[in-house]
């Protein structure tokens, strides 16, 4: 039987997945037959396919039980790409916490727990103004900026939301200017980086072309990747990076999306190979 791949998808999406076309046709030059299928299809028998590729389902966080119960599903029967102990591990943004305790380079990050009775006038004190997201979020959801003293905003938007966990950390001015650094890795090599503006809720995309990565940009990528890679989660076939600028110039993690990251493979279709031959050396059906 030839070998079947799903690239996992939403029934609705904000905007087209450009990456899904590219990632067909490069399949199919490995003789592979890769289908769009959306995650919330009750009809799709997931054991038919060798892998299930998680990329535009960008509607999870709307649907996150389900959505956790169908990979957790999902990956009884087939396998998941990524490797479902990293996707568990990433869904939640507090992996930053875990980073920065260890030693890299991240934006300064407080975790309020659901339930948290937050000190705002010390978190002002502490980060000046603040951005502040959904620690499981995708799309800008729910992330807002907050300047300095502006109580009662944050603490209406905070009850909003009560019942999520969330990030507090400080405005980083120089996303504004200098951008962030998304830098897409595939099959564990660096293939391009897309500047991107900020992005709030409610905004569109703020993607803006290729850019030249900085040597501290690509280091620090780097080492966030190797750190990940000796948690033993398994390999990620793709994985982006975004990165910007402290106010002393140094180059901070902003996020790393290991689940469903845009790849931005119009900017570098010949690269979507990469990330094919990755998926294909796990598989024992794919010929090489």
């Amino acid at each position: 039987m030839p070998t079947r791949v799903a690239l996992v998808t939403a029934t609705q999406l904000p905007r087209a997945d450009g990456d899904l076309p590219i990632l067909v046709s490069s399949f199919a030059r490995r003789g592979i037959d890769a289908q769009v299928v959306p995650w919330e299809c009750t009809t799709t028998n997931w054991s038919e396919f060798d892998a299930a590729i998680i990329r535009s389902t960008w509607n999870y966080v709307e649907h996150f039980p389900a959505f956790c119960a169908w990979l957790e599903a999902t990956a009884r029967v087939t396998q998941l790409v990524n490797p479902l102990p990293l996707l568990r591990w990433n869904l939640h943004k507090g992996y930053l916490v875990e980073l920065a305790d260890a030693g890299i380079p991240v934006v300064p990050t407080h975790v309020l727990r659901a339930g948290d009775d937050p000190d705002w006038p010390a978190l002002f004190k502490h980060f000046g103004d603040l951005v502040v997201k959904p620690a499981v979020s995708a799309g800008s959801f729910a992330t807002i900026r907050v300047m300095r003293g502006d109580i009662a905003t944050v603490t209406a938007h905070h009850l909003e939301h009560v019942t999520r966990d969330f990030l507090v950390q400080p405005l980083l001015h120089s996303v504004s200017t200098h951008g962030e650094r998304n830098m897409v890795h595939l099959g564990g090599v660096f293939s391009h980086a897309i500047y991107k503006g900020p992005r709030w809720s409610g905004d569109h995309e703020q993607s803006r072309g290729v850019v030249t990565a900085q040597a501290d940009e690509l280091h620090l990528a780097a080492r966030v990747l190797e750190f990940v890679a000796s948690k033993g989660l398994g390999n990620a076939a793709y994985a982006r990076v975004d990165v910007a600028r402290d106010a002393n110039d140094h180059a901070v993690l902003m996020e790393l999306e290991i689940v469903e990251p845009s790849l931005y493979l119009e900017c570098a279709p010949e690269h979507a190979r990469w990330l094919v031959d990755a998926v294909c050396a796990d598989l024992p059906s794919a010929s090489a």
